[in-house]
Order: structure tokens, then C-alpha cells, then sequence
């Protein structure tokens, strides 16, 4: 595994460095401040890509790598300088000031790491008694492995079919809230935290990777994800992947099998890709038809309806207006600008408003159907009105555009305040994953599973921040659950495994 590292760190910092100068002609500002942002930023995912890292502090630099210095980097070579989702075009001018911002955020994420790694090093956990719920999987592999696929199925095909949860709309229906949350948690932690201690458990106690295990917890994956119409998908399959790297000594045909997944990764992806991005047009352009049917059941002019409906049905899916809507366009769009960081950044920085008092006033929003988000309307980030909610009689769009943790918490507009919260969030978080590992009997795959969810949801971050606990909650529940399929040896649990 350390080679593999090592060959990445290399790649990594060639293209890194190529790109970089490419950018720097194109930059419109100081060129140390832009020369200290680029390599701080690389040298601190080249710093966690490495066997002592644990998989948070891997995956936030991603997220970092991805959100600051590739859309940053991209934008300016690829996109004419256009940062997507950063205000009005007239934010640009503060562009040293978001990028200076930007490196006192990850210098204190890097200083976090280094601590951690300093005096909080990881140890293995593992307990060698086999717990009720293995020793069940183990005798009866075939009957669970059979009613999980099952299960599965029926849970992602009854999320679509009936429009529980998915990502960029909301629906107005009668199903109870508790069943649409259980629906939500199972297809987001539920059923993937069953697929790691399947896997496991394999790993732990019969000392093998089962490709076919692999392969049939990647199809609960990509039912789960093109249920919810989520693109997200790639990156909870290299996750997974990413963790059985672990276990490489487990591995009988380690060539054969890591390109198998590689086979499935990119072939799931492109698929769910392409049907979610399908999907998503119809559905806007559903919605649409029905707002310009009740358009013209009030008389609206003939041009103003040719005009909305050039307007209202459409995914914008470039920064040229003139480019048509379609699955390829959509995901092409997506490469470079999912990715949340510098251009929140842009529209914070740009702002007039930053203080405590907006910060405090920020926490306070909550979810709401017809309106913009608080971010959205205070940093002026739809400015050209490309983010209007659209309310149809089925379903409610409503792509909601957020800051990250990073962006948001300078609302403050207090440096100091960035820095000090951002390195204890990161080392709390970072000693979280040791803390699941030790409750799980060092479950590496779950590990990396709710470590990439919690770096996911801090980088999607500012949107009805109080309803974080939601999360919380969801989280140490798939924890809890995985403690006792791995560690439950109690009472008549333990009593029924003995006589057995």
C-alpha cells in the first residue's frame, strides 16, 4: 500500500505543479498569495496520503484539494475564469482575500493533523471472541446474504417508485415522518453499515476477501444512490475500495480483483450519472409544463409564456446560457463545479455583513419549501435568478446552494475565530474515527464509510445548520449498530451462542 501512496503523491504533485503554472497567468491577483494557497493546499493531501493517516483526515484534504485548488485552478483554465456559484462576477475583485482567507482555514486543518498524528496515534482493537450476530452470519451466510439483497431492492425500488427522498427535491405527500427518516437512514447509513460488517466479518474471522461480497455490496450502493437520484455515487464506492486496500494481505489475486472493482466503479458510476442526470431534466421539465399551464390559465401574453418556458425548464448545466440541457452536459458541468470551497469563499468574503451577529442569525434558519436559502439570499449567490424554487403539483425543486464548514464559519468575519474552530472540529472528528474503530473491533471499512460521510456533510454545510443533530443522531445510531453485531455477547445472547 505504501507504493501505491507513493506513486499517487507523485502524480499528484506533477499535475498539481503543471496546472498551477498554467493558472498563474490567468490568476488576477497576488501571485504569493496564490503560490502559498496552491501549495499549502497540496502539500496538505500529500501529507495525509500515507499508511499513518487515518481516512477523516484522507478524505476532508480531498474535499479541501477539490473544493479550493481544483475548482479554483479548473475554473480559470477551463471555464474562463467564471468560479460558479460565487455571486455576482464583480466578487472576483476579492479574490486574495478569499484565497488568504482560505489559507488560514487549512493551515489550522494542517496544524490539526500534525497534532494528532504527534501525540494521538491509532492502535488496533481487534477481540478475537466471535460475537452472537458473526458467528449467525458465518453458519447462516447463503439465507442473510439472500434477504439482504432483498432488502435492498425492495427499500431502494419503494424510495423511487413513491418519491420518499431525493437529493434536490422535495415532496408533499402523506407518508408518515417516520417512515420517510427510516427510508432515509437506511439507504444514506442503514444498509451500507450492513454491508460492512458482512464484509468484516469475512475479513476477521474466515481471513478473506470475497470479490463477489464486494461486488453485491456495490449493487446495494448503486440501487441506494439512483434511488435518491444522488450523483454522490462514485465516491461511496472509492471509499469502500479505498478501505479494502487495508486488507490487501487478504487478497488471493489482488491485480484481478482490484480491477474488477475498478470495472464496476466507473461503469455504476457512469450509469447512475447519466439516469439520475435524466431524470432530473424530466422532472424539471414536468414542473415547468405545469407552471406555464397555470401561466396561461391566467392570460399570460403569448411571449412571456415562449420566454418562461425557456427559462423555467432547464437545468443550467454551463456557464454559457446557450448550451442545451442533457445527461452529458450535466455531468461534464458537475466535474468542476460540485465541488464546494473557494467560490463560497468569494461570496462570503465579498460581503459588507460579516459579523457575530449574522453568524448567530445563520443558526437560526430552518427548512423551508418556497424560499431561497439564507446563504443564498444574504451573499447574493443567486444573482442572475438561477436558483428559483420551482413548486409543481408532484414535487418541489429545490437544489439548495451551500457554503461548507469553512465559509461558514467566517460569517463571523473573524480570523481567529476560523482558526481556532476548524482545528478543534478537525482533531475532535479526527479522534472520532479512532473512537469507531476501537467500538467496532477495527472495522477499517466502517470506518472509512462514516468518516467520508461526515467529511460530505461538513462540506455541504450551511443550510438549517440546527438541524445538524439529525445527523449526529444518524450517525452514532449506525454506530450503535455495528457495536453490537461485532461486540454483543450479552446476557441471553450469549447464553444462546454457548448452547449452540
Amino acid at each position: 500500500m505504501r507504493n501505491i501512496f507513493k506513486l499517487f503523491n507523485v502524480t499528484l504533485f506533477v499535475l498539481s505543479t503543471i496546472f498551477s503554472l498554467l493558472a498563474l497567468q490567468l490568476h488576477e491577483g497576488s501571485i504569493l498569495n496564490y503560490l502559498i494557497f496552491c501549495i499549502i493546499i497540496n502539500l496538505l493531501f500529500i501529507y495525509t496520503l500515507n499508511t499513518q493517516s487515518l481516512f477523516f483526515e484522507i478524505y476532508f484534504a480531498a474535499f479541501i484539494w477539490l473544493g479550493f485548488w481544483f475548482k479554483y485552478i479548473f475554473s480559470l483554465v477551463f471555464l474562463n475564469g467564471i468560479i460558479y456559484d460565487s455571486g455576482p462576477i464583480s466578487n472576483m475583485v476579492n479574490i486574495d482575500k478569499a484565497i488568504f482567507t482560505s489559507t488560514v482555514a487549512i493551515s489550522a486543518i494542517f496544524l490539526s493533523f500534525i497534532f494528532r498524528k504527534k501525540f494521538f496515534k491509532e492502535q488496533n482493537y481487534i477481540i478475537k471472541e466471535v460475537s452472537f450476530f458473526e458467528t449467525q452470519y458465518l453458519k447462516n451466510r447463503n439465507i442473510v446474504i439472500f434477504l439482504f439483497v432483498l432488502l435492498f431492492c425492495l427499500i431502494a425500488y419503494m424510495n423511487y417508485s413513491l418519491s420518499i427522498y431525493q437529493k434536490g427535491f422535495i415532496y408533499i405527500n402523506e407518508i408518515h415522518p417516520f417512515i420517510s427518516n427510516f427510508f432515509r437512514w437506511m439507504l444514506l447509513f442503514g444498509l451500507t453499515t450492513l454491508s460492512c460488517f458482512f464484509i468484516y466479518t469475512e475479513i476477521l474471522r474466515l481471513k478473506k476477501v470475497s470479490l463477489p461480497l464486494s461486488v453485491l455490496i456495490f449493487f446495494e450502493i448503486f440501487f441506494s444512490y439512483s434511488s435518491m437520484l444522488s450523483r454522490a455515487l462514485i465516491m461511496n464506492l472509492s471509499v469502500i475500495t479505498f478501505s479494502l486496500l487495508k486488507y490487501l494481505n487478504f487478497v488471493t489475486n489482488k491485480k484481478f480483483f482490484f480491477s474488477t472493482l475498478l470495472i464496476f466503479v466507473l461503469s455504476m458510476s457512469f450509469v447512475n450519472n447519466y439516469f439520475s442526470n435524466y431524470v432530473r431534466i424530466n422532472f424539471a421539465k414536468e414542473i415547468g409544463e405545469e407552471i406555464l399551464i397555470k401561466e396561461k390559465n391566467k392570460n399570460i401574453k403569448l411571449e412571456t409564456q415562449k420566454k418562461d418556458d425557456q427559462n423555467i425548464v432547464q437545468f443550467k448545466v454551463s456557464n454559457d446560457p446557450s448550451t442545451k440541457p442533457s445527461p452529458i452536459n450535466m455531468s461534464i458541468f458537475v466535474v468542476i463545479n460540485r465541488w464546494t470551497g473557494i467560490d463560497s469563499m468569494i461570496a462570503v468574503v465579498s460581503s459588507n455583513k460579516l459579523s457575530f451577529g449574522l453568524f448567530n442569525q445563520s443558526l437560526k434558519e430552518k427548512k423551508i419549501i418556497n424560499k431561497k436559502t439564507f446563504y443564498e439570499t444574504t451573499f447574493q449567490i443567486d444573482y442572475d435568478g438561477g436558483k428559483e424554487v420551482m413548486i409543481g403539483e408532484k414535487r418541489v425543486l429545490k437544489g439548495n446552494t451551500l457554503p461548507g464548514i469553512i465559509s461558514f464559519l467566517f460569517y463571523t468575519g473573524n480570523y481567529y475565530f476560523l482558526f481556532i474552530v476548524i482545528f478543534i472540529l478537525t482533531f475532535l472528528l479526527s479522534n472520532f474515527e479512532i473512537f469507531c474503530r476501537k467500538v467496532t473491533n477495527n472495522n477499517m471499512i466502517f470506518a472509512s464509510f462514516i468518516s467520508f460521510m461526515i467529511c460530505f456533510r461538513l462540506f455541504n454545510f450551511g443550510y438549517a445548520p440546527s438541524d445538524t443533530y439529525l445527523f449526529i443522531i444518524s450517525v452514532l445510531v449506525a454506530l450503535l449498530v455495528i457495536h453490537l453485531l461485532s461486540r454483543s455477547n450479552y446476557f441471553f445472547l450469549n447464553k444462546n451462542n454457548s448452547n449452540q
